[in-house]
Order: C-alpha cells, then sequence, then structure tokens
C-alpha cells in the first residue's frame, strides 16, 4: 500500500475486485455514461465511471492493470489507481452500500444486503485509509 507518483496501490482479494467491478458496472449503466470524444482512452487524467468499469472489468476479467501474487492459496490483485479512480470508486461503493441499506428490510434477500453493504463499507474504510495515510 505505497504511493507513486499519486498512483495508489491497494491488494485486493477476488471479492473485492468482483465486488468494485460489478458496483462500477451498475453505476455507469444506471447514469448511461459516455466517454468523452477526442480523448485518448489510455489518459488517466479522464476520470468517468465508463472508464473506470472498463478498467476495472480488464482487472476481473484478465488480469490486466494490476499486479497478481498468489499468497497462501489465494489471489491478491494489486490495484494501482490515481487519487480520483480511488475517490470514485469509493463513492460509488458508498452508494451501493446506501442503496442496499435503505433495501435492507425488503425482500428477497435481507441478510444478504446487509452483509454485501458491510462489504461495501469496509473497502470503503481501506481505501479511505491508503490514500488520507499516504
Amino acid at each position: 500500500m505505497t504511493e507513486t507518483t499519486n498512483t495508489f496501490f491497494i491488494p485486493l482479494d477476488q471479492t473485492q475486485v468482483s465486488l468494485v467491478t460489478a458496483v462500477l458496472h451498475r453505476a455507469a449503466r444506471e447514469c448511461r455514461a459516455v466517454d468523452m470524444p477526442g480523448i485518448p482512452t489510455n489518459d488517466r487524467s479522464v476520470v468517468t465511471l465508463g472508464r473506470m468499469a472498463a478498467r476495472w472489468a480488464a482487472i476481473s476479467e484478465r488480469e490486466e492493470h494490476c499486479e497478481v501474487v498468489n499468497v497462501h492459496g489465494e489471489r491478491l490483485y494489486s490495484v494501482s489507481l490515481t487519487l480520483e479512480e480511488w475517490y470514485q470508486a469509493r463513492a460509488a461503493l458508498s452508494e451501493y452500500a446506501a442503496r442496499l441499506t435503505r433495501a435492507a428490510d425488503n425482500p428477497p434477500s435481507p441478510r444478504e444486503n446487509r452483509r454485501q453493504a458491510t462489504q461495501a463499507l469496509l473497502l470503503v474504510d481501506r481505501i479511505t485509509e491508503v490514500i488520507t495515510s499516504g
């Protein structure tokens, strides 16, 4: 969990990577995210939900944009994002947790909603800890 040139590395397990990927895809879909015309896709100075969702899909599906290590049989993904990218991921996770909390007493699965909201908030706390201590 280090910072180099405004980039923060946070190790995540497969469940956390999948959670961030799903949350960002949902956020991008719900806001009808579109890409910025005329700006190269590898230009990380422009942060959009669409680009974030695509980047996390590549991390999750093809293990791109990250380093993967095997620790005691568990795959850990060292994800490197800029401060703005982590802010966007954190905001999407917070909104997702709030939505699940509001729906926690509604069927079909209130216990599962609370469990997923808790996972999202724990990851929000972890991201916050890393970016504020860096």
